[in-house]
């Protein structure tokens, strides 16, 4: 019954996801500047596995990106409160890239019910979220913060793009607070019920 809600669960999941990378990835063209999203995550072992990050997940962070280069660009008090946002976010992301993205990419694989023996290197990085989740939101707090900050900044100087790039990028904290954190631990709790660990 218990891996009946899980994957119940998941397939649910897998339906918001869905939409949500389709929405996302519909937000912007590609980012074509600095790159920190490397193509899949690997794990290093008796055999390298890789873990892709979704596409449409890469794409938003760095759209994201540079989006955000380009505010700390921008002069005055929004470009010195972009700057402010550069100095917490990068250090977020790669932690997200590094932990908290890469399960997502056997969310597709999941819903169908196809767990292999190699996907058991995953659970270190659904592990390592769980254990990470109150710093991750923590920081989340200080992102926001940060973003209503240059929010006052870019309509103080009327500088409007960068108050609703400031916008967009805290519903993509909300986002992977209420969607995508938990559909990567609810990947790992299912993945250690299929494979007894």
């Amino acid at each position: 019954m218990r891996n009946k809600n899980i994957f119940d669960a998941l397939t649910i999941l897998a339906i918001l996801f869905t939409h949500i990378l389709f929405l996302s990835s519909s937000i912007g063209c590609l980012a074509q500047s600095h790159t920190h999203i490397s193509e899949s995550h690997e794990i290093k072992g008796s055999k390298t596995i890789k873990f892709p990050i979704p596409q449409p997940l890469k794409v938003e962070h760095e759209e994201l990106h540079v989006e955000l280069v380009k505010a700390t660009k921008a002069g005055g008090k929004t470009g010195d409160a972009a700057k402010a946002v550069a100095e917490i976010l990068h250090p977020h992301f790669v932690k997200e890239e590094e932990f908290a993205l890469p399960p997502l990419g056997l969310l597709s694989h999941v819903t169908k019910g196809i767990v292999t023996a190699e996907m058991e290197d995953v659970l270190t990085m659904t592990d390592t979220l769980k254990a990470e989740l109150p710093r991750m939101l923590q920081e989340h707090t200080a992102i926001i913060d940060s973003l209503k900050n240059l929010i006052n900044a870019a309509k103080g100087e009327k500088k409007t793009e960068y108050v609703h790039f400031a916008e967009k990028l805290i519903l993509h904290a909300q986002t992977e607070e209420e969607v995508l954190y938990p559909t990567s631990l609810l990947i790992g709790e299912y993945l250690k019920l299929k494979l007894k660990k």
